[in-house]
């Protein structure tokens, strides 16, 4: 039994999408592209990012950048809390430019620490090595971030809070993910506890089959039961992710400390909408390969169903970003079925240094003994040549791995030059009517956890005369039935208009067409 309590009521929206959270209800986004926004050479591109609760944006914007903006700087403003949530920016960005990890393993391990709460025993010794090296990048040491991450709009006090959290990611911190996620099911689930599996079944068919079909009910309801969204091959997930652990204002209801308030370290994160829509509902389709990753069999009939799942989409997407960011062009599959098959022939994804090159061993040379002379010589002569070809074989791999390696290494200066990401502490309200954020912002995304900033008179004044606004919608808002998402799509639109915002996409006046969106996109 808890020994704390929350103000969240079971059934609630605070109970089914969390008092925090650490992934969006939206798919990533290049907000330069979502903007339309025209770049003007040599000048920076500011743009606003309020609680998106992770850096897709910013992972995606910056990997596309090459697109719309190449010789413009871009300056990303991330607002977000608690600090545990801005401390998983650190983290995740750390992972994606962890460029030693090939491409498809740096893809999966950062799906792992996205959106797993158990992970597998060596990713939790690869988070609590990355949190060491991170608290020298927070405290103003050495760190291959440290041109990336403009920390001076960080008070010290953060500082300290976000270093706190990179130390409690260590191994030996203890952390019961398990039970304390078991605890938010059964204050959700309240008495349908024991019915459970029927009303996530309900969510699926009546809400995500809906709008996010491509993820399947057997993964979803894996995530609502284990906290598990993305599982590759035959991994063990046995350790907890401490990095979805944070702090949240609760009331002890037992023990000397009865009937006081203090900051309860717990799980505190969606159990509902699932991590999924981030990466794994929607992908660019750049061919006919990539747009197959939606095909469904038997589609009409009481046995379609999808050919690939949001797994899949998932890792295609994020091998894509990263992809284009090391290479300068755009991910391409080269097979059908196999979102791996645009790898090609990455040497970055080989084995170049391979002792095994699958010679017999000498004695068994032709299958007879080494009794004659003859016989052995020819058989040394044959392991030999072997050896020579495999050394050769690994030399043409080595060089074209350098030569890759090279290649990789200007695109990754070129997409990282002039990029800045700028934690900002505490609320958007501290930017209000300080004269060096008046008119500065050519790009603002608000994402659902906090459109009702965009309602106060103050904001406006954040963005450039001709700027963006753009405001995630309720579409993956699962935890939503549809007349509820259609209304909360309905509100922001009035409440925009109120502001004086001009719609730049979709039909204002059509409600399916509002319904449909998974941002709205506003110029002021």
């Amino acid at each position: 039994m808890s020994q704390f309590s929350t103000t969240h009521q079971p059934n609630s929206s605070h109970a089914s999408i969390g008092l925090q959270g650490m992934w969006g209800f939206s798919p990533a986004a290049n907000l330069l592209a979502e903007a339309e926004h025209q770049a003007v050479d040599g000048e920076p591109i500011e743009i606003l990012i309020v609680n998106s609760c992770d850096i897709r944006h910013v992972f995606k914007t910056a990997a596309q950048r090459r697109r719309s903006a190449p010789n413009s700087p871009l300056h990303f403003y991330l607002i977000d809390t608690p600090t545990e949530v801005v401390a998983r920016h650190f983290l995740l960005l750390q992972v994606l430019t962890d460029w030693e990890i090939p491409i498809r393993q740096r893809a999966i391990l950062f799906l792992e620490i996205f959106g797993n709460t158990m992970v597998q025993d060596r990713t939790a010794r690869y988070i609590e090595e990355t949190a060491r090296g991170l608290i020298e990048l927070i405290t103003d040491g050495d760190h291959p971030l440290s041109d990336v991450f403009d920390l001076s709009n960080l008070k010290f006090r953060d500082r300290d809070l976000i270093e706190n959290s990179f130390k409690s990611w260590y191994t030996d911190v203890p952390f019961d993910m398990q039970g304390l996620r078991d605890q938010r099911l059964r204050h959700y689930y309240g008495d349908r506890y024991d019915v459970k599996k029927n009303v996530l079944d309900w969510d699926y068919q009546t809400r995500i089959k809906e709008v996010a079909s491509i993820i399947h009910i057997k993964q979803y309801r894996e995530w609502r039961n284990s906290g598990v969204a993305f599982e590759f091959g035959d991994a063990t997930y046995n350790s907890p992710n401490r990095t979805m652990a944070s702090y949240t204002a609760g009331m002890m209801k037992a023990g000397k400390d009865k009937g006081m308030k203090k900051e309860i370290r717990g799980f505190w994160l969606d159990i509902v909408c699932s991590p999924y829509a981030a990466f794994g509902v929607s992908c660019e389709k750049v061919n006919k390969f990539a747009e197959d990753l939606f095909f469904i069999l038997n589609e009409g009939t009481g046995t379609a169903q999808h050919r690939h799942h949001t797994v899949e989409v998932a890792t295609y997407n994020v091998m894509s970003y990263l992809w284009e960011i090391e290479t300068g062009e755009t991910y391409t599959m080269r097979k059908k079925n196999d979102i791996f098959s645009g790898l090609g022939e990455d040497a970055s994804d080989v084995v170049i240094y391979n002792t095994d090159d699958g010679a017999k061993p000498i004695e068994e040379a032709d299958g007879e003994e080494l009794g004659e002379e003859a016989k052995a010589k020819a058989a040394e002569e044959k392991r030999k040549k072997e050896l020579e070809a495999s050394a050769a074989k690994q030399e043409r791999l080595e060089k074209k791995r350098l030569r890759q390696a090279a290649s990789r290494a200007r695109n990754i200066v070129s997409t990282l030059d002039n990029l800045l990401i700028i934690p900002v502490s505490g609320g958007i309200e501290g930017l209000y009517g300080k004269p060096k954020f008046t008119k500065k912002f050519d790009i603002c995304y608000v994402s659902q956890h906090g459109c009702h900033h965009v309602v106060d008179a103050s904001f406006p004044p954040l963005i450039k005369d001709g700027g963006s606004v753009i405001l995630e919608t309720g579409k993956h808002v699962y935890a939503l039935q549809n007349k509820q998402c259609e209304e909360l799509n309905r509100k922001i639109f009035e409440l925009t208009e109120k502001q004086g915002f001009k719609m730049a996409n979709g039909n204002p006046k059509n409600g399916g067409g509002l319904a449909d969106l998974e941002n709205f996109v506003f110029q002021v």
